[in-house]
């Protein structure tokens, strides 16, 4: 696959001569951050960072922002964030989150070429920027469903107005480069340690978005599909079970191709499609109502984190206040969620092939039930946004979170399971634009 910084260097590189070629370039810069601390009630880490000991950089981040208009119709925006590192849980990097060419011919139509925030979610292009969202952060059942959310390619989108209606449709195609992130509560050598685990992947990314705005209201539905292709190679669709014993439930699931038994099946690429829906309404009393539904699923694999994921949330406007509580969950789907449990919970007896053999055995169990990230939680949040000014807000959120089965958004203790946990954050932020 070609390289996505060949991309982005080209656009940036035609965009800075359009930008040197206009001596009457108009030039803004803008920037963004969040200063947050969370805390929890538990020992172990949930959500990459949060523990009993606290942490700054669950929701931390800065950002600057060049918006240089060209010509009325040619237009260039390049945006980079500090923040935690998308590959190590343990640093922090710059990232050139947006780097495009735009052209507006018309007030309807928008052409943006170069590295682009997809339009997944009603708050996917602010989801950096804490002033434009009351939560103190977007829910993470819901606004986690793909590790990036950035493509390097082309996006046209069209206006139409129906009286007081603006309906937009928004169409993509573009590649990027991501890092999926496991938890392995055990070791699985040679290929594995114990701890966090980030795999590569390519995506090849198409989709599209239609939006109904009337008012104060917004509905959207969106299609999109992916390509998914593994740095190391082929990707595993089935885990064949290899008995022990004949005609028995004793035995394990291979998990890599060293492991005795039937072989693998792979496929080139992962064929992953999503669906999702959205909703903002505006009620009486400064009341609003948002809700979320996604739908990740894969066509070509039994295994696979295939999930369905959703939010509601209301908020109310008093003065400077935003009070808010929303429910928020997820849940990968049952056949799913069943293998899942069947390999966590699979052992292979000492007495039948040693204890040093048995033991091998159930640690590669456990380290398949883990790269598989499975998710079965379910979140309640309440909160409060202090609006100090238009730039300028201070959020405090409690949020309480069970899970079920199990939640890959748990870095659980080795030995130990993810589900049955019950999880209480404590979050307090200052966001501000510039």
């Amino acid at each position: 696959m070609r390289s996505p910084f060949r991309v982005i260097h080209s656009i940036l590189a035609l965009a800075l001569a359009l930008l040197a070629a206009s001596a009457r370039a108009e030039v803004q810069l803008s920037g963004f951050g969040t200063f947050g601390a969370a805390i929890s009630d538990q020992e172990f880490i949930y959500q990459r960072f949060i523990d009993d000991s606290g942490t700054l950089e669950r929701d931390s981040l800065l950002g600057i922002q060049m918006d240089a208009r060209l010509t009325p119709a040619w237009g260039v925006t390049l945006q980079t964030k500090l923040a935690p590192s998308a590959r190590d849980d343990n640093d922090w990097e710059p990232t050139l989150s947006w780097a495009f060419l735009s052209w507006r011919p018309d007030d309807g139509m928008l052409v943006r070429a170069g590295r682009l925030r997809l339009p997944l979610m009603l708050h996917s292009a602010n989801s950096d920027v804490g002033t434009t969202f009351a939560f103190a952060r977007l829910p993470l059942e819901t606004y986690s469903l793909l590790p990036t959310t950035d493509v390097n390619g082309l996006s046209i989108a069209k206006t139409w107005f129906d009286g007081a209606r603006e309906w937009t449709l928004e169409g993509y195609a573009g590649t990027t480069h991501t890092e999926w992130r496991y938890y392995l509560r055990d070791e699985m050598p040679p290929l594995f340690s114990a701890g966090p685990l980030f795999l590569g992947y390519d995506c090849k990314m198409l989709g599209a978005v239609l939006s109904l705005r009337e008012q104060n209201n917004l509905w959207s539905i969106g299609l999109h599909r992916a390509q998914v292709f593994w740095d190391a190679g082929a990707l595993p669709t089935q885990l064949p079970f290899v008995r022990l014993i004949p005609n028995t439930d004793i035995g394990y699931y291979k998990i890599v191709d060293s492991m005795p038994g039937a072989p693998l099946r792979y496929a080139d690429y992962y064929d992953l499609y999503m669906l999702t829906l959205g909703a903002k309404i505006a009620l009486p009393g400064n009341i609003e109502l948002i809700g979320e539904y996604a739908r990740r699923g894969f066509s070509n694999a039994l295994v696979g984190a295939d999930t369905h994921a959703a939010y509601l949330a209301l908020s109310k406007r008093i003065k400077r206040w935003t009070p808010y509580v929303y429910w928020s969950g997820i849940r990968s789907r049952q056949q799913a969620l069943d293998l899942i449990m069947r390999i966590n919970r699979n052992r292979i007896p000492a007495q039948l092939v040693g204890a040093e053999q048995a033991a091998m055995l159930n640690t590669t169990q456990r380290a398949g039930a883990d790269l598989l990230a499975p998710f079965d939680q379910y979140s309640l949040g309440i909160g409060a946004a202090y609006h100090l000014s238009p730039k300028m807000v201070i959020k405090a959120e409690w949020l309480h979170t069970r899970t079920g089965q199990l939640s890959s958004f748990i870095n659980a203790p080795a030995g130990e399971e993810s589900g049955g946990r019950e999880i209480n954050v404590f979050s307090l932020s200052y966001s501000l634009t510039f």
